[in-house]
């Protein structure tokens, strides 16, 4: 098989596995059963916007007078999860992929 249609499958399964975890998440909740696997995998795949929910609890990170804005290290580092799973990894599979083949 030559070496394209490998790295297409790679990033086909990733983007598979992303839209299809919600659905099975709500299924899961829908039957009452323990969805906390599904739940870690969410929390791992997901982008965070600055100011919204993170995990339990929404984050605080102003003052009374007026919210501050997020920092860009805190940005990157709340995305830091998303960022290895979902770009790092499929990344670094292409990457054997490709060297595999270069081998033959």
């Amino acid at each position: 098989m030559k070496t394209r249609f490998k790295i297409v499958i790679v990033i086909a399964c990733f983007v598979i596995f992303y839209l299809v975890l919600v659905p099975i998440w709500e299924t899961c909740n829908d039957f009452g059963a323990d969805c906390s696997v599904w739940k870690e995998l969410m929390l791992l795949t997901r982008p965070v916007i600055p100011g919204e929910w993170i995990g339990a609890e929404l984050e605080w990170s102003g003052t009374p007078e007026d919210i501050e804005s997020p920092t860009i290290e805190r940005i990157v580092m709340d995305n830091m999860p998303f960022t290895v799973s979902m770009i790092v990894l499929p990344f670094v599979i292409i990457g054997f992929v490709v060297i595999w083949d270069k081998r033959k």
